[in-house]
């Protein structure tokens, strides 16, 4: 039996992690009252996506929660029903709560094996949520959203679930670069109670790596990157890298995409950036 309990075994990963937990302005009451208002919010959101707070197991860190969702329940609810459930939770526990123990929060989603001792429960894919978890992009989502949720899914989980969904517009999700500690992966992120504007381009482009949520990615151009072989960021996020080659005094591309990137054989300095739609504000 002991040796049984080595053996990995496939879970749904919930995490969930408050923002600001440790500010000034949260007094030991404010901490109590925000960590029992982010528990009935998760436990809200588990129910509305079918799955009992029972059934699942769950460990406290202090500022979040993660939890491990059996297998026999489907992750599409995972993905649309239990963010939403979670954000009218959210609001509905700051509206009657002090000002410092009010919730913003971030959510991951990932799925994959784990094992079980007894100490608790560790793997690859467990360490992976919370790098998610951790991402800077996923950060900066929420400090910069009017709403209360921000949420990042693993790329298994948006190709696996997210694209499939009959609920949730997997346009409105956003590509972004993990990079934490030695994790360096694509994610995606949404913002459940104010969501980006739905970009049917980001389906249909596989992006090699990406810097952050797609509209805010920085933007290259022909005086920016002026030699061959120089990578440049697109507009919808694509870093495009390598040389390449070709004739004429510069080359365009990234055109498949709508990331136009002019390289120059050499800098042209008489000659002015192209102006390009995506410069112009939205």
């Amino acid at each position: 039996m002991a040796e049984m309990r080595r053996h990995a075994v496939h879970r749904t990963m919930i995490l969930v992690d408050v923002e600001g937990f440790g500010a000034q302005t949260r007094t030991l009451p404010h901490q109590l009252g925000t960590r029992t208002g982010l528990y009935a919010a998760v436990s809200e959101g588990l129910a509305a996506a079918g799955v009992p707070w029972d059934a699942c197991y769950h460990e406290d860190r202090g500022d979040s929660v993660f939890v491990l969702v059996p297998p026999e329940y489907p992750k599409a609810p995972l993905v649309g029903a239990l963010p939403d459930a979670l954000a009218r939770a959210l609001r509905g526990h700051n509206q009657t709560s002090h000002d410092a123990a009010r919730l913003r929060l971030r959510l991951a989603v990932h799925a994959g094996e784990v094992a079980f001792d007894e100490h608790g429960v560790t793997s690859t894919a467990l360490t992976m949520g919370f790098r998610l978890l951790d991402a800077d992009p996923l950060k900066t989502a929420l400090t910069d959203s009017s709403g209360l949720l921000a949420m990042i899914v693993s790329q298994l989980v948006f190709d696996d679930v997210v694209r499939h969904s009959g609920t949730v517009n997997a346009a409105t999700f956003r590509p972004v670069e993990v990079s934490v500690k030695e994790v360096q992966e694509l994610a995606w992120v949404a913002l459940p109670d104010n969501p980006y504007p739905p970009d049917p381009g980001v389906l249909t482009t596989r992006f090699p790596a990406v810097t952050g949520p797609a509209q805010d990615a920085p933007k290259a151009t022909g005086s920016e990157k002026g030699n061959l072989g120089v990578g440049g960021v697109g507009a919808r996020g694509a870093t495009i890298t390598g040389g390449v080659h070709g004739g004429g005094p510069g080359i365009t591309i990234g055109a498949a995409t709508g990331d136009h990137l002019t390289i120059n054989r050499s800098p042209l300095p008489s000659t002015p950036s192209p102006r390009r739609d995506s410069d112009n504000p939205s």
